[in-house]
């Protein structure tokens, strides 16, 4: 079931990206530039990465609404990925090479991962905890659930560390690039 919630993560994450790609003139440029400065602000090492990332892998964990937590962040994610591209790319048309470059840096470079990873962990630790209360078994589903979330924590933890070096070791780079 985590392969599949995987799969289903690349694929929205990957169709909301070209859609905002496509749309990113319904969302006014300074919009994108302050939300890109409040990301760059925040981000202060491995551990504002892993706390930002924690808020929403544990909302995907939540019984009930976990798929839908996972949704709303692959097409929120998604999208801004598509718009910030299109807008750095100079508009559409002239940079599908490079949404198609954010989009893998996004989800195949090792932070992401293993961050899209945790959060297919904690989406099936959702599913399994819900399948477990409608079916009575709420006792033996928390444990599950338990199990899986200390899992999908641990690997967000060491994708927290991943990304912070990717962004010490090639964050001058590809600001020299843009």
């Amino acid at each position: 079931m985590i392969l599949l919630i995987l799969l289903v993560e690349y694929i929205g994450l990957g169709a909301m990206a070209y859609v905002g790609y496509q749309l990113h003139s319904l969302i006014p440029q300074y919009l994108i530039n302050f939300t890109a400065t409040e990301i760059n602000s925040t981000v202060t090492g491995p551990l504002s990465i892993f706390g930002h990332n924690f808020a929403i892998m544990t909302a995907m964990s939540l019984p009930f609404i976990g798929p839908v937590a996972t949704a709303g962040s692959m097409a929120v994610t998604g999208f801004f990925l598509g718009a910030f591209t299109a807008y750095m790319a100079g508009g559409v048309g002239q940079g599908p090479l490079v949404l198609a470059i954010a989009y893998a840096a996004t989800v195949f470079l090792p932070h992401g991962i293993l961050e899209l990873s945790s959060y297919a962990i904690a989406t099936a630790a959702s599913l399994e905890l819900t399948r477990g209360i409608l079916a009575k078994r709420s006792k033996e589903a928390a444990l599950r659930w338990l199990i899986l979330y200390a899992i999908a924590v641990a690997v967000l933890l060491a994708a927290a560390y991943v990304e912070w070096w990717e962004i010490t070791t090639f964050g001058r780079l590809i600001h020299s690039l843009l």
